[in-house]
This record gives C-alpha cells, sequence and structure tokens, in this order.
C-alpha cells in the first residue's frame, strides 16, 4: 500500500471516529437536557409555626383598690402555640396561669388556676397569611363552684371562627369570635379583637 493509499486510510478512520465520538457527546448531553427538572417553587404563602396573643395575656399588677383596702396582687400569663400539620391543618394547644390573691380571687382566699386546652384550625385558603380559619378546642377550665367556695378544673370546649390580615412578613393581626362551654356553665361568647400572631417556618 503506498503513502497516499495509507494516509487515506489513517484520515478516513480519524473522521470516523470523530464522528463516533460526537455522536456519543450530542446523546450525552440530549440525554442530560432530557432528564433535567427545574426546582419546584417555594409556596411562601404558608408557614409551620404559629405563636399567637389569640384570647391570650401577660401581665402582673400589685395595687390597692382603695385607700384603705390590702395591697392585691394577680399573675395571669397565656398563650397559644399552632404547628402546621397537613394542607390547610394546624394543631397545638392553648395554656394559662393565673395567680390570684386573697383580695381579688373572689373566694376569700388566693388562688392558683391553670388552664390547658388542645386545639386545632383549619385554613380555607391557601394563602394561610391572609385566610379566613375556623378552631375548635377540649381541655380543662378553671371555673368557680359558687360564690364562695373556691374553684375547680371542669371539662370545657369551644368553637370559633377568625381571619388573618398580614401585617408584616412575619406578623398578623388575628381578631377571632368563639363560642364556650366549661363545665357546667351556659354557653358564652369571647371575641378577641387586638390578637396578633408571629409565625415562622
Amino acid at each position: 500500500m503506498n503513502l497516499f493509499a495509507k494516509m487515506g486510510l489513517t484520515s478516513a478512520l480519524a473522521l470516523g471516529l470523530f464522528s463516533v465520538a460526537s455522536a456519543k457527546t450530542a446523546t450525552t448531553a440530549t440525554t442530560k437536557t432530557s432528564t433535567y427538572r427545574a426546582p419546584a417553587a417555594v409556596d411562601s404563602s404558608g408557614f409551620k409555626n404559629e405563636i399567637t396573643t389569640n384570647l391570650t395575656s401577660g401581665y402582673f399588677y400589685s395595687e390597692k383598690a382603695c385607700k384603705d383596702c390590702s395591697t392585691a396582687s394577680v399573675l395571669d400569663v397565656s398563650g397559644s402555640y399552632l404547628r402546621h400539620l397537613q394542607d390547610n391543618i394546624q394543631v397545638g394547644g392553648e395554656a394559662r396561669l393565673r395567680n390570684l390573691s386573697k383580695e381579688v380571687s373572689g373566694t376569700g382566699s388566693s388562688e392558683n388556676l391553670i388552664d390547658l386546652a388542645a386545639i386545632a384550625a383549619y385554613n380555607f385558603q391557601p394563602d394561610m397569611k391572609n385566610s379566613f380559619y375556623g378552631k375548635g378546642g377540649i381541655g380543662f377550665y378553671s371555673v368557680r363552684k359558687n360564690a364562695l367556695d373556691g374553684y375547680e378544673s371542669k371539662l370545657g370546649l369551644f368553637v370559633g371562627a377568625g381571619k388573618r390580615f398580614e401585617l408584616l412578613p412575619s406578623v398578623t393581626y388575628t381578631p377571632e369570635l368563639r363560642l364556650v362551654k366549661k363545665g357546667d356553665i351556659d354557653i358564652g361568647f369571647e371575641l378577641a379583637l387586638l390578637n396578633f400572631s408571629i409565625h415562622w417556618d
């Protein structure tokens, strides 16, 4: 085989190898492109955790009700927490601690009162920061036995509804209305207007 024939054969082989390599590269690129998945969009309309001032308070005072009265003191601390469970459902609890001196307890003796309730909420819109919601709870509440016989812990429950209004990225205004039944006491209603919740993921 002469030199020109050898050069032609070598060139043909090199061209063939280059074509195969190019085809493999193109196939690999096509495969990679076809299997690429864009990252899912992050849903920023919900949140995982929520602490709310809903029907809660936190204060201590010690003062006289009149010039010749004895000093009375009250400690009242309460709060609630909700955790996003799934879809638009939240679950959590509420707790309240009250320490009343005898001057304000209404029973003639000081009282330490604890209320505990398990609660759940359902949000009617996906945007939980601006959603209408329904809420219910069941637990134990401190109620008066009668005029002077002190307090006792009674099973109680409530159902309610409210609306969140987003004020800041992690703060919402949350007015709420509840119907409440505590022990043997008749059903009453509680309207909470100055409610704010703090939420985070």
